[in-house]
């Protein structure tokens, strides 16, 4: 045996290289599509997530709001010293308190006579509805508290 015959042939390799041409091209323009969803998903994650939390902290204040409309129209309505005054509305905004800026509420008074066995009790019905601004923003509650006297 010579040893021509054990020498394999060459394999071209400008075949192989030209076949392979452009597939790094479309596996980096893949990888880089694949990011650009995932950054947008998670853009609008966040997105959705700050709403929220906005949404949460002026619906907190608007009911801070509100309970602060009817703990006015009670103090009101049953003074420790003068006489009840039990305002049928009254509208607030909240100007120079920290907490409660670009906040007011709306409160009522409802007084119904109730007589029961010859004895008259007076029915109270205090509500209030209170409202935040945040920009485009509008978040609103109610509170109601009912007594008799």
């Amino acid at each position: 045996m010579s040893l021509m015959y054990l020498k394999s042939a060459p394999i071209p390799h400008t075949t192989t290289m030209q076949k392979q041409r452009g597939s790094m091209l479309v596996i980096a323009l893949f990888v880089i599509i694949l990011l650009a969803v995932l950054s947008l998903a998670m853009l609008r994650m966040l997105a959705a997530s700050a709403d929220s939390v906005v949404s949460e902290v002026y619906g907190q204040r608007a009911l801070n709001a509100a309970r602060s409309g009817v703990e006015r129209s009670i103090a009101a309505a049953f003074p420790i010293t003068g006489t009840s005054n039990c305002s049928a509305s009254e509208a607030f905004t909240f100007t120079n308190t920290p907490g409660l800026l670009n906040c007011g509420y709306e409160s009522r008074c409802s007084v119904v006579t109730v007589n029961d066995d010859g004895d008259e009790y007076q029915y109270y019905r205090f509500t209030a509805q209170g409202s935040c601004v945040a920009g485009d923003t509008v978040v609103s509650r109610n509170v109601s508290v009912e007594g008799i006297q």
